[in-house]
């Protein structure tokens, strides 16, 4: 499965869920997807649900170091900031060390937020790549756009 990316979601909620939903349902493997999430019944319920690794800590997420079962040993490629707005400075000054040793892909879907402020909190010269997508409200059922 060398081809296939890593996908790590910072932040478990709808669009998460959709976009996930929507991955899985092209055939991407679950051993290739984690979640972080910070309420405990939703982590349990997409866990139970989607059969991929679901853990409370960003970092572990992005790592893979602790609590993985079914992405055990995989590299994270790309990361999805699926956060609330008023959330997503904490989260990624929290997992800027990561981020910059990682490397990965950074997609962000928060509303409202600019690449330079991502940049500024991941630290301008940690070389991540950073794109900003924002998808639209029919993506919760799967027909959906980004731009």
């Amino acid at each position: 499965m060398a081809n296939v990316p890593s996908i790590t979601f910072i932040g478990g909620g709808n669009m998460c869920e959709a976009i996930l939903s929507g991955l899985l349902k092209t055939g991407h493997p679950t051993s290739h997807v984690r979640i972080s999430e910070p309420f405990d019944q939703r982590r349990e319920y997409l866990r139970t649900k989607y059969g991929v690794d679901v853990v409370e800590s960003n970092g572990d997420a992005i790592s893979g170091k602790q609590g993985m079962s079914v992405s055990s040993g995989v590299s994270c490629d790309v990361v999805v900031l699926a956060v609330k707005p008023q959330v997503v400075g904490d989260v990624v000054r929290g997992v800027a060390g990561e981020l910059s040793a990682a490397k990965p892909l950074v997609i962000s879907i928060v509303a409202g937020v600019a690449i330079k402020d991502l940049a500024r909190w991941i630290g301008i010269d940690s070389n991540v790549p950073l794109v900003r997508l924002m998808p639209n409200t029919p993506a919760l059922v799967g027909e959906g756009a980004a731009g």
